[in-house]
């Protein structure tokens, strides 16, 4: 994960975090759709409108800035799997807010969903560039979250005792990554519809 870099003890001014999130922005897309070996720091200053020393001031390089973006997206999974789990709600009740929350996560992130992915499979020897393994570390505690939660849902006799939480976490991440990369190739079912379906399976009364 990157490292914040230091302020001598002075606050970030709201104008440095618009113009930090403006070239996040442009990074997210330029990664997208030229890809991150094609695309340079000049290209990324010239789309986010911002001097190339001002990329400097915030990551070390390139990589350390989508390592900072691989790891912004996944968080928020992880956080909002960490806070279901942690619930004292009903089982049910707390496995629809879920998906409803994962649901508008998933449209909100869509272009950086894809970046990630694509990071997935990206294979370098610089050290900075290790993002398949950065991405492989979040899988493993997002499985290791929905394993939590299934086994719940396993315990408080909401599924069949016979299932494999283990088993059906990789699942339902196969499942998320799938729908990603149909969605890459154009030729993803709309996400509402699949999530739809996954509530009429798991949920009595569906959202």
């Amino acid at each position: 994960m990157t490292t914040p870099r230091k302020t001598l003890g002075l606050r970030r001014s709201p104008k440095a975090d618009e113009r930090k999130a403006t070239i996040k922005l442009a990074a997210i897309k330029a990664f997208s759709t030229r890809g991150y070996e094609q695309t340079t720091l000049d290209e990324l200053a010239t789309a986010a409108g911002v001097s190339k020393a001002l990329l400097y001031w915030h990551w070390k390089n390139k990589g350390a800035l989508l390592t900072e973006l691989v790891d912004e997206c996944m968080v928020q999974y992880e956080n909002l799997l960490a806070r279901a789990v942690a619930s004292d709600a009903p089982y049910a009740e707390k496995l629809m807010r879920l998906f409803s929350d994962a649901l508008d996560l998933l449209e909100r992130n869509t272009e950086l969903n894809q970046l990630v992915h694509f990071c997935s499979l990206h294979s370098s020897h610089k050290t900075e560039e290790r993002f398949s393994e950065q991405v492989e570390q979040h899988y493993r505690e997002i499985v290791r979250l929905l394993r939590a939660l299934l086994r719940e849902g396993i315990d408080s006799g909401h599924f069949r005792d016979s299932l494999d939480p283990a088993a059906l976490a990789q699942a339902a991440l196969c499942l998320v990554e799938g729908h990603i990369y149909l969605s890459i190739l154009g030729a993803a079912p709309p996400l509402r519809k699949m999530v739809d379906q996954l509530q009429l399976l798991l949920l009595p009364h569906p959202i």
